[in-house]
């Protein structure tokens, strides 16, 4: 039997594009059938644009993908998402993640401290205030964080799922053993989630007493659609490059050097440190996109997204094409092609 295409969701950064505009093509999205939206939290805060989108629409899934841990106690975080799921009747999946030293400390002036052991605490206790009624108490002793709270407003009967931000591999294991899936980012092959995070999370899903088939996989993947095949290429290679530059992030290096393109992170460090922008974009290969990215036509893509059936439980579409004009709504209509 050929396992089933993976939902398809759509990742916004915000960046480039007011809340009408954002909200707009959200509306778009859902009509061309895409199973979620969601809100990186890079440019925008999370909650305020998920909120005009859950106005807007009726069907699909809704979250922050993800939100910073550092940047919202578990309190705040709580009584957030209950509300949110409260208007959106029910449509919140809550991914959280724990950021990096640069966004944690030189954005929030926050401490990047015992990110496991916070994680782990994080995530439990959002998943115990999603199953706690009105009136009941909470009593929660963590190393990281406590917690003695009487909800006054009750969850929804069907507890909104938190999925964890994971890629290293303890931090796979916090996700297998407390969240309810796993919400990973862009640069991930098919057969690295196959061979590698889809083994690992469900591991410690079993090490734990927990059922690993329950355990959801969502990732990410960044998007260029065009008619003009070198146009989308460029733009997802140019994509890749900007991921090291202004904001530094682990995560994708590790990701690269893990798949065997160390070479292309070599290029796009060099380049985030003085070096030549046009020398790292050309540095990476096609096989590179082939593997890591949607790149090329809408038949091409289209036949890129069968590779995630049966890997993953949902594949979270980042456009990286620019507009042609000064509409943004232009750049998704190849995306939202994939759909069909």
């Amino acid at each position: 039997m050929t396992a089933a295409r993976p939902r398809l969701g759509v990742a916004f950064t915000g960046g480039g594009m007011s809340v009408a505009q954002l909200v707009a093509i959200g509306r778009r999205a859902e009509e061309a059938g895409v199973d979620s939206l969601y809100l990186t939290e890079a440019w925008r805060s999370a909650w305020i644009s998920l909120a005009a989108l859950a106005c807007a629409t009726k069907r699909v899934r809704l979250g922050p993908y993800v939100l910073n841990a550092y940047g919202h106690s578990p309190f705040l975080t709580a009584m957030s998402a209950i509300d949110f799921d409260d208007l959106s009747q029910g449509r919140l999946l809550l991914g959280v993640g724990g950021g990096n030293k640069v966004i944690n400390e030189e954005w929030q002036g926050i401490p990047h401290e015992r990110v496991l052991t916070k994680m782990a605490e994080y995530v439990t206790l959002l998943r115990q205030v999603a199953r706690t009624r009105a009136g009941e108490r909470i009593e929660f002793a963590g190393k990281v964080h406590r917690m003695r709270w009487t909800p006054a407003v009750d969850p929804r009967p069907a507890p909104f799922p938190v999925y964890l931000a994971a890629i290293f591999p303890r931090m796979i294991e916090v996700a297998g053993r407390c969240a309810d899936g796993l919400a990973c980012g862009a640069l991930l092959s098919a057969e690295y989630h196959r061979e590698v995070i889809r083994p690992a999370a469900e591991k410690a899903a079993a090490t734990a007493n927990r059922d690993p088939r329950a355990l959801g996989i969502v990732t990410g993947i960044l998007t260029a659609v065009d008619a003009d095949r070198e146009r989308a290429r460029r733009a997802a290679r140019e994509a890749i490059v900007g991921l090291f530059a202004p904001l530094p992030h682990p995560y994708y290096e590790f990701a690269l050097r893990e798949q065997g393109f160390s070479a292309v992170a070599d290029a796009a460090l060099r380049w985030a440190n003085g070096g030549s922008r046009e020398a790292a974009v050309d540095a990476i290969p096609d096989a590179c996109l082939d593997r890591l990215a949607l790149a090329g036509t809408p038949a091409e893509c289209a036949k890129r997204i069968a590779d995630y059936a049966g890997v993953v439980d949902e594949l979270v579409l980042t456009n990286v094409l620019p507009p042609r004009g000064a509409d943004p709504a232009e750049a998704f209509a190849g995306l939202l092609s994939l759909t069909a």
